[in-house]
């Protein structure tokens, strides 16, 4: 129910303010290089066994090291995929 809430509640406040469309990328690359992340962020995922939410937010609160590690890596990967984005587009 929350996540569909959740949906529905963005879907009408996007329609509220005019912001909603469906775009689609014109060029196929795109959606070879978003299959191509899809899959390594599950790869991830399954290498860290959780997610995200398991990975810094329930590890920083308790001052767990790994919590850290995994929040500053996330960082830095966010910041080398902008840099890499910069140069493809």
């Amino acid at each position: 129910m929350l996540t569909g809430g959740i949906i529905i509640g963005s879907l009408m406040a996007a329609m509220i303010s005019g912001d909603f469309d469906i775009r689609r990328p014109r060029q196929k690359a795109v959606y070879i290089r978003v299959v191509i992340g899809g899959l390594l962020m599950g790869y991830g995922a399954g290498l860290a066994s959780g997610c995200t939410i398991g990975g810094f937010f329930s590890a920083v609160p308790s001052l767990g090291l790994n919590g850290l590690v995994f929040g500053a890596s996330i960082f830095a990967g966010a910041l080398a995929g902008l840099q890499l984005l910069k140069k493809i587009a």
